[in-house]
């Protein structure tokens, strides 16, 4: 798994370097039905990734999340005994 995961953040830096545009489907989708509809594209609040950028707060996101099912590990995955 760690062999895997070294391997996706080196493709992922790589990408970075080399300056290919690593936009999501998102921003693309958003684009496209803004121009379809003849109206520009808001948002409703400021989303993390709008102030840190996207790098960052994926990986705010990720620590966030790690923290949450860290806490309720316990909880998940463990066996049910039939009373």
């Amino acid at each position: 798994m760690v062999v895997i995961t070294v391997i996706f953040v080196i493709g992922a830096y790589l990408g970075y370097v080399a300056g290919s545009e690593m936009e999501g489907t998102d921003a693309m989708v958003e684009d496209t039905a803004a121009s379809t509809a003849n109206a520009e594209a808001t948002s409703l609040a400021p989303a993390i990734t709008d102030v840190v950028g996207e790098p960052i707060g994926f990986t705010i996101a990720g620590i966030v999340a790690g923290f949450i099912v860290g806490y309720f590990w316990t909880e998940l995955f463990r066996r049910r005994e039939n009373v």
